[in-house]
């Protein structure tokens, strides 16, 4: 069996609950055959902590996938599976959309599937969770009943561990040349493509926010979606009676996308336009268009520590300008999705925005990612999305 010891003390943070190791933690291994494979982990002491992944070309060179000395095969795969879909059923809002495998912090190294009734679409990260794929392909076959199932992994952190970057189908029993399907969310009907969709193919992890969003929106309010990729806030806004809604994004295939779920859901006066949101901002500026409500959900401004305080400038900047935008006394739904920024830096970026600006800001409601996405709380690399609800006098 493959070993990995560890350095004296190295297990730590490991016991506090976190889910890696990294190489430099590890003193020395044992019969390691190849990368991805299963490991048993020992303390400096030799003592037995547990079962995991081992790949020695990845600076996280080993993750944990459970404290028990158990065979990790098909069975084993399987109840994990059904302990997550299990947990979010007990959500009562829970349809039939859903992420039902949040990787680490369903203690699922590496693995992401996200659940659109039937059909799946599969993320994987990790060389290791990479050996089981065939397998994970199986199980959703024979348990959840999938009709299709997608891999989505065209994804830098595979080039991290050594792995190639594809996209395709793995299993298709749909009987239908478009893979494009309608579905429902929180009461909007979404139609989903997994193959030219981003990230999984569809952004699951705002649904909570989205559906937030309501209870701040009425007919009267003039709302502005900038980064609004296929249009979820907007159609959001619309479905709470706002009659005014413009959604900008600089992606094709998202605004195109954005316009069929609009004329899906029979949602008028949303104007959908493709460009690039900082040219669009400061287009603006040349106008008196002011807005009641503001969303500002833009991509990550940092994938490193190292670029932590140009990514926190960019948030200052970009949050100040969507307030010179507003009317007095309107709101701004702000976010940021890097792991790297934390609530507090986050919230000293806004209020230095609002200094820049000369507004005064009230925070209203905090939002973090949709149930289906559950934190590990001594893992900070699970807890990525952060949003604020801010009044801007």
């Amino acid at each position: 069996m493959a070993k990995v010891f560890l350095n004296k003390n190295e297990e730590r943070r490991l016991l506090a609950g976190h889910q890696w190791i990294f190489s430099n933690e590890i003193e020395r291994t044992e019969e390691i055959n190849k990368n991805g494979e299963v490991a048993e982990l020992y303390a400096s002491g030799n003592k037995f902590l547990g079962k995991g992944f081992y790949n020695r070309n990845s600076l996280i060179s080993y993750r944990h996938i459970t404290d028990k000395d158990e065979l990790i095969d098909k069975a084993f795969l399987f109840k994990r599976i059904s302990i997550a879909n299990s947990l979010r059923k007990k959500n009562e809002n829970c349809g039939d959309v859903y992420r039902m495998v949040n990787s680490e912090s369903d203690f699922m190294p590496g693995l992401i599937i996200d659940r659109f009734e039937n059909k799946f679409s599969i993320q994987i990260f990790s060389a290791g969770m990479n050996e089981y794929l065939n397998t994970i392909v199986e199980i959703l076959k024979e348990n959840f009943k999938a009709s299709l199932i997608v891999e989505k992994n065209n994804n830098d952190l595979r080039v991290l561990e050594g792995l190639e970057k594809t996209e395709g189908i793995l299993f298709d029993n749909t009987d239908s040349e478009d893979k494009s399907f309608v579905t429902e969310i929180d009461s909007i009907r979404y139609k989903i493509d997994l193959i030219k969709g981003q990230k999984t193919g569809f952004y699951l992890d705002q649904a909570g926010s989205r559906k937030l969003l309501r209870q701040y929106v009425n007919e009267r309010y003039k709302v502005l979606d900038l980064f609004c990729n296929e249009g979820g806030f907007a159609l959001n806004a619309a479905f709470a009676g706002a009659k005014d809604v413009t959604a900008v994004d600089s992606s094709v295939h998202s605004i195109e996308a954005a316009k069929e779920n609009s004329v899906l859901n029979n949602f008028e006066g949303i104007n959908f336009i493709c460009k690039d949101v900082f040219e669009y901002i400061n287009d603006l500026f040349q106008t008196k268009e002011r807005f009641d409500l503001i969303v500002l959900d833009p991509p990550s401004f940092t994938k490193s520590k190292k670029n932590i305080i140009p990514a926190l400038k960019g948030y200052t900047e970009v949050n100040a300008k969507a307030m010179r935008l507003l009317k007095p006394n309107s709101m701004l739904f702000t976010f940021s999705c890097s792991h790297h920024i934390n609530e507090m830096n986050f919230e000293d970026a806004i209020a230095k925005s609002a200094r820049e600006v000369n507004r005064k800001i009230q925070i209203i409601e905090y939002s973090n990612c949709s149930y289906d996405h559950p934190v590990l709380p001594q893992m900070n690399e699970t807890k990525y999305l952060k949003g604020i609800l801010l009044r801007v006098i």
